[in-house]
Formats: structure tokens, sequence, C-alpha cells
């Protein structure tokens, strides 16, 4: 910066000569010369006697006097150059205020009338100019008068619109200092912004106007702390754990990628937790830089638990980064809503003067932020999925890893099987995993495995290869189910992960929240005894990050041998007589020669209702007759006594068939009817009698 100076020196020739003066004038000054005189002429009157005289006037003498006007505007403030007329790259804050100085001086002889004047913009050699401005309404101009002996004469303080045409006068020697506390308009960091300060001489501009104007530029680069946020977490958060922690890391840095970068200070950084989270019983506050951080209860929750940090005091030169940690555990007295959507966000602010305080976070969403009034566009950007954003200004959070795993197997089965089975009638088992927690299982290696241990019955045995899988996704009937395949590794485990797609299945990728996995397996018997049992035991096997410990373990199915119960009884009928009333036992009896036994032989299914794969199909009931030779007759219609013959099915295990609906009959060697079915808890009997032969009687 220098002074703009103008002089015009005003000496005669024949004056100048004789003082032995010369006119010196430099790059920034201007001369021009007039001849202002004095002309003297002397007069004189006379009598003689008492007569006056024609009066006298003596020759002319001419003084010419020098008048030499001067004036400069200089430019005041402490920038990098001193010689020339602006004050450069003064620093300013985006909507800030910055102190221009300058000092009018009246350098010539003459007293002078100036006129000051403010206009946007202004061109320096080097230095761009933007779209940003100054707000002249909100700017400040002092102008202060100085007597020639540096004493103050007056002085005034104005807005910067009011300051246009401001006219001061200034006698030879005197002086005014003009402070522009200029407050800058629609800049961003990076922005470069002028404003010109002109003075305009009334002297210069009655005897040369070309002359007459001086001016300063004076220029201003707005320069604003950029933050870079980062907030990290340390690991898992068990969520069924109510002591499980975690470690919340805050880094902010004053992003000296930009290059409109300023040293900030007072910075304050805050992080309210989202609710469902609280600081640790021992959260271990840490904050770097000497700034002070203190717990408070402001977080997104509402519960009384401390849920957020404050730091404060906090400084930070361009480059300089600042580390904040804290630990977090889940509030009890909370809902988490969603732990896998859940992200901690920090916000920093700033005052950076005249009401302008930067707000920076790294929620996009937050309707605090406002660096776009502070940042060039695409400067501040955010990211939330745990990515490092790299651009400048750019702020970076991670999701909260989280596990709320809720793993059980439920519903046990009970099945009946026949003593020997096909491949029709082996019976499926199953067994349901069900994940009531908040993370997808069974996607990674051992984190959801089962095992299928037999029992003693062997057999009862698992049909190898026979275990598959079928996921229903969301629970709802109208939502087809996918079914896989699985196979036990080496140790016997049966592991999700491994599942293979069956029938179009979509590929396997884990167990949703809130889904089922239902186990099916096969079951099969060769030569079992009937009412033979054998269980089966299907066990859940947990593994991976933060495995559940809670919920059932262990399904035990069990498998009934089932089939046809047949039961004989007889009973005592001395008369012979088909009225009598007859009580059947399986006991013996005592019967004398003549007497009659009646037979019943009951048929029973003793299969469950539900399964009708399991209705007897050609159930052949008999009884052969070799047994009574040489000691009773078998009674039938036709015989003496006659007797009927019948099979048919019956209510229960007392009940006798009304007729022979099955058409059974005795021939040679038997007695014996076939039921064509008979379906599961039905029953059929068949009844017929024999006459003991007279004491040293055969049979006829």
């Amino acid at each position: 910066m220098k002074s703009s100076t103008f002089r015009y020196s005003l000496l005669t020739l024949s004056i100048a000569a004789s003082f032995s003066m010369t006119n010196m004038a430099n790059a920034a000054e201007s001369v021009a010369e007039s001849t202002p005189t004095i002309d003297n002429v002397a007069t004189a009157t006379y009598k003689i006697g008492t007569l006056a005289q024609t009066p006298v006037k003596s020759n002319t003498v001419t003084v010419n006097i020098t008048q030499s006007a001067a004036f400069s505007l200089a430019a005041k403030n402490d920038d990098t150059n001193a010689t020339d007329d602006y004050n450069r790259a003064a620093i300013v804050s985006p909507k800030g205020r910055v102190a221009f100085n300058h000092t009018l001086t009246n350098s010539g002889n003459v007293e002078d009338t100036y006129t000051l004047n403010l206009a946007q913009g202004g061109t320096i050699s080097g230095s761009t100019q933007d779209t940003s401005s100054y707000d002249l309404a909100a700017t400040n101009v002092t102008y202060t008068v100085y007597n020639a002996d540096n004493s103050v004469k007056k002085s005034t303080t104005v807005t910067g619109s009011d300051f246009q045409n401001t006219k001061i006068v200034l006698k030879p020697n005197e002086r005014a200092d003009v402070l522009i506390s200029a407050k800058t308009a629609g800049n961003v960091g990076g922005n470069s912004q002028n404003l010109t300060l002109s003075a305009a001489s009334a002297f210069f501009a009655s005897s040369d106007a070309t002359k007459a104007t001086l001016t300063n530029i004076n220029n201003s680069v707005t320069k604003v702390p950029v933050f870079k946020i980062t907030s990290k977490v340390s690991s898992t958060l068990n969520l069924n754990d109510p002591s499980s922690n975690v470690t919340y890391t805050i880094t902010v840095r004053n992003d000296e990628s930009a290059p409109y970068a300023a040293n900030a200070n007072n910075i304050i950084v805050f992080n309210g937790l989202p609710e469902g989270l609280r600081l640790a019983d021992e959260p271990k506050l840490s904050v770097s830089n000497n700034a002070t951080i203190v717990p408070g209860n402001e977080g997104k929750g509402n519960s009384n638990a401390n849920d957020s940090i404050k730091v404060t005091l906090l400084n930070l030169e361009v480059g300089q980064e600042a580390t904040i940690t804290f630990d977090v555990q889940k509030d009890q007295n909370e809902v988490l809503a969603d732990a896998k959507k859940i992200i901690n966000h920090a916000s920093v602010s700033l005052d950076l003067g005249e009401n302008q305080i930067i707000y920076d976070s790294t929620d996009a969403t937050d309707t605090k932020q406002n660096t776009k009034e502070f940042y060039p566009a695409g400067d501040d950007s955010e990211v939330t999925d745990g990515t490092i954003n790299t651009t400048t200004g750019s702020d970076s959070a991670a999701p909260l890893v989280s596990n709320q795993r809720a793993v059980s197997i439920v519903s046990p089965t009970k099945k009946e099987i026949p003593t020997s089975t096909t491949s029709t009638t082996q019976v499926t088992h199953s067994v349901v995993i069900s994940n009531t927690g908040r993370e997808i299982e069974g996607n990674a290696p051992g984190e959801v495995k089962f095992t299928i241990a037999p029992g003693a019955n062997n057999k009862v045995t698992v049909v190898t290869g026979s275990v598959e899988l079928v996921y229903d996704a969301d629970n709802n009937p109208a939502t087809p189910n996918a079914t896989y395949t699985i196979k036990r590794d080496g140790n016997g485990d049966n592991d999700l992960s491994t599942a293979v797609p069956k029938n179009g299945a979509p590929p396997w990728t884990g167990m949703a929240p809130n889904s089922t996995v239902t186990i099916n397996y096969k079951v099969e018997s060769n030569e079992a005894v009937i009412d033979s049992t054998e269980t089966t035991t299907v066990t859940l096997v947990l593994g991976g990050q933060d495995a559940p410990t809670t919920g059932d373990r262990i399904v035990k199915n069990m498998t009934t041998v089932k089939g046809l119960k047949l039961v004989k009884e007889q009973a005592l009928n001395e008369t012979c007589a088909a009225t009598t009333t007859l009580v059947f036992t399986q006991g013996d009896v005592a019967a004398s020669p003549g007497d009659c036994i009646v037979y019943k032989i009951t048929a029973f299914n003793n299969f469950s209702e539900s399964d009708l794969r399991f209705t007897f199909d050609d159930l052949i009931v008999t009884d052969t007759t070799a047994r009574f030779k040489n000691k009773a007759q078998v009674l039938a219609s036709g015989t003496s006594p006659a007797f009927t013959i019948k099979l048919g099915e019956v209510a229960d295990a007392n009940t006798l068939p009304v007729d022979n609906t099955y058409g059974a009959n005795a021939n040679s060697t038997a007695i014996s009817g076939t039921v064509t079915k008979l379906a599961p808890q039905r029953y059929a009997a068949m009844v017929f009698a024999v006459k003991l032969n007279p004491d040293g009687t055969t049979a006829p």
C-alpha cells in the first residue's frame, strides 16, 4: 500500500527563480500552474497653495502568489505490499466484518473540500473479484479529522450507506483517518471481495478534473474453519447383555485440504445419543487438545440417564485434529428402534461473530446444519455407512454394530409308525428354529447349527439324507416358503449356512428377524415292536458373535410303534343258548363236558386318527380248528345247537358284532374272515362258539 497524491504547485517563474525553487513530481502526483497576482498601484494627491492639483498614479508593481494544492489518500492496512494503493487480502469470515484503514491528507497550502464515496468492486492486479460483496447498510465508517498539530478536530461514525457523498473540509496539513468496518455479504470460504474508497478534491475539480479523484481499493479474502467430523464405534454391542459396552470415537479435524481454512477457537462439539442408548456406568469420557468434556441428559431418549456429551473450549489450528471418546451401553428403560440402522451423529458449532454461527453435523437431515452458507458448493458432505469420506470438509458416521440375538428351538412332534415301513409309510418329524431377535441368523458358518441324535431303539431309525429345511421368512401364509437340503458334517452337525436350495428356492442368505426354519427329517422302522418308542433329540448349537444364552436348546421327538392289536376272549355258555348273557374274559374258564364256549377275537387299529395312511387293508382274522380236534365241536348256523359266526366292525372292545358283515365262516381248518378296511381307532370283532365234547366222545 502507499498513498495516492495529487499536487498543484502554482508559482510564477520569476518568484520561483528568485527563491531558487523547483517543482518535483512522482508517479502519483499531478502538477498544474497558474499566476494568481496582487497588483499594487500607488496614488498621490497634492495642492499648490490651496488649489488641488491632478491626482497622480505610480507605476504598477505585481506580486505573483504561489498556491500549492496537494492531497493524498493512503491505504494503511499492514499487508504484504507497502508501495501500492491497496489494502490487500484482509481475512474475513463469511458474512463477517473486516477493518480497512485509510488516511486522507491535505498536504497543500490551500483549504480544500473532499467528497468521499464507497463503491463495490474495483480491480487489483493479480486478484479476482467474486460475486460476493459488502453490505453497505450494515457497514460502519468512522472518520476522524485531525488538526495540523495532530489534535482531534472531530470524529463521526455513520453507516456505509450514509457515508456516500460525505464532504470533509481540510485546512493545509490537516488529515482525516477513515476506518471502514466493512460487513461482507454473500461470501463463502475462498471468496475474494473488493471495496473501493474514493476521495474527490473540489479544488482540483475546478482546475483539472482528470486529476481530482484518488482511490484506494480494499480487498478481503474469506476464510473459515472447515470441520471434518468422523463418528466410529469400536465393537459390537450385545443387546442381550445389559452390561455390554461399546466405545464411540469422535474426531474433529480442521481440514487443511480446504485452501480457505482458518484457525478456530472455542469450538463446541455435541453428541446426543439415539434413543435406547446411554452413557455407560463408567463412561470413560476423554478429549484431547486441552478441551473440556462433560456428560449430559440432552440425547434423543426420555429416561433420566446421561445420554449426551458436550465438548467446549476446543481450539483447532488448520490441519489439527481433536479426539473424543466415551463408552455407551443399552438404556434398559428405552426401546432401541432398529439396532442395525442406529447411527450416532455428532455436531460441531462455532460462533464466528456478527451473529454467524456455523453448524456442521454428520447427519445430512439435521435441519440446523448450515454449512452451505459458509463453504463453496460441493464442500461438506456426509456418509453414514461407515466408509471414510475423502472430500473436503466431509463427515462420516458408522452404523451401530450391535447384536440382539434370540434363537430358540421349539415345537417337538410325536409320531406313530408301523412296525415296518416303506418309503410311503415313513413318518416325518419336525422341529422349529425361531429367530425372535433382531439379527440375521445362520448366514455365517458356525452361527446356527443343530444335531439329531437317535435313542436306544435300533428298530426305529432316522432315514439317512432325509433332513431338509423349510424357511418361512415372514410368517405370512400367502407367501410361499422356500425349501433347502442340508447334510451333516464330519462332527455330526448340520450348519444352516450350508443349506442348498431345492425346488427353485433362492440362495440361502440366513434367517431374517421374526422368521422360522422348520427342520424336517424322516424316520423308518424295521420289525419294530408294537407300543415300543424311540426318542430322537434335536439340539440347537449357537455360536458366532454374542451367541444368545437363553431360550430352548433341546427338543425331543417321540416315535411310537403302532399296529394291529388283537385280543382273544372267551365266555362260558353252559346252556349253549344263543340268548345267554355272556361274560368274556381273557382268563381261564372252568367248563364241564357239554358246555359251550363262545370265543371273541377283537382287532383294533391303534394308530391315531390323524394319519389315514395307516388304515389296515384286507385284515384277515383267523382261528384254526385243529386245537379243537377230539375236544370240542365248532358250531355254526347249521349245527345243533346252532350258533352264527359273525365278523363286523364294533364300537369298542366290549361290543359284539351285530351281523356277519365280512362273511366269516368255518371250514375244515379254520374259522376266518376278511375285514376290507379298518381305519385308525376302529375295532372289528369275530365271534364263534364251540361245544365241549361229552366224556369219552369225540368231536363230530
